[in-house]
């Protein structure tokens, strides 16, 4: 609904500025345009800001090319603790689990068009055109763990620590996006609204054709953990796990024992090819001199 609203609005700017008789467009050669979505879902405006020139030939034709560069890191803690001491004070458990996720995000977006402007009125230029370039979208993120616990029972207390880290490379900690690089093509109609001389806004509506490539992610996991039983009892452990190889390795060291075992090696990789209809609400602001 917000970008009907924007169009909307824009579209009845350009009807007041239609009364406005005798404006001439400004005569320059380059425009230079940074461009931002406002209404985005997650309401991170310049998440993928493009930055977009203009080469006008003359004033119908026009070469275009933009680099649109995102980039987005998030890190949030989970805490959980755990008391019934209140419960029975010679037999009671104590938790405390830590778990910090961070995740990074980087989008990459090259492309190169052609327009031709064919009509304006007022302040108002109309064109159509189409584009055609590449994207990337790129992940990563750690996930890390520690715990302890105290268990009293009757005078005996059996104390445990247990951390782990685990590294994801080319997907997310939650196996929702991988890595993927992709080709595509836009046939687009829009238009700029002149605001001053050679100050300009304006908005886009078109058809997108994108084929590509999703890579299949890996990660590491490294964890070790230890438990005192009583004053004289102490058994520890470590581990490593690697989804490139799918070889766990784990070792007890208090007996340096190393199991091995082999897990499953998902692949998922996949190609994707996508037609859709897009509405480009961002607000571009630019300038032709």
């Amino acid at each position: 609904m917000k970008k009907i609203i924007f169009t909307s609005i824009l579209a009845l700017t350009g009807m007041v500025a239609v009364a406005q008789n005798g404006y001439q467009l400004p005569d320059g050669l380059v425009a230079v345009e940074l461009q931002a979505n406002p209404f985005s879902n997650d309401f991170n405006m310049f998440k993928m800001g493009e930055l977009k020139a203009r080469l006008f030939l003359d004033n119908k034709n026009v070469v275009r090319i933009g680099v649109g560069i995102g980039i987005d890191s998030d890190k949030n803690e989970d805490v959980t603790s755990f008391d019934n001491r209140q419960a029975d004070a010679k037999n009671y458990t104590l938790t405390n689990e830590t778990k910090s996720t961070k995740t990074n995000e980087t989008m990459l977006k090259l492309s190169a068009g052609y327009e031709y402007h064919f009509a304006h009125a007022g302040r108002m230029d109309f064109y159509a055109g189409a584009e055609a370039g590449y994207e990337g979208r790129y992940y990563s993120g750690t996930v890390t763990n520690n715990s302890e616990s105290r268990n009293v029972s009757y005078g005996t207390e059996t104390a445990t620590t247990m951390n782990s880290s685990t590294e994801y490379k080319k997907m997310l900690p939650d196996k929702s996006k991988y890595n993927e690089n992709s080709f595509f093509a836009n046939i687009f109609t829009g238009l700029d609204f002149y605001v001053y001389k050679g100050l300009y806004i304006g908005t886009e509506l078109g058809i997108s054709f994108k084929t590509g490539k999703q890579k299949s992610g890996s990660y590491t996991e490294v964890s070790n953990g230890k438990t005192i039983a009583g004053t004289n009892t102490t058994s520890d452990w470590s581990e490593n796990y690697s989804s490139d190889t799918g070889i766990r390795n784990h070792m007890d060291n208090l007996t340096k024992v190393v199991t091995t075992s082999v897990d499953n090696v998902v692949d998922h990789s996949a190609t994707t090819t996508k037609l859709k209809i897009y509405v480009e609400p961002a607000l571009r602001i630019g300038w032709i001199f």
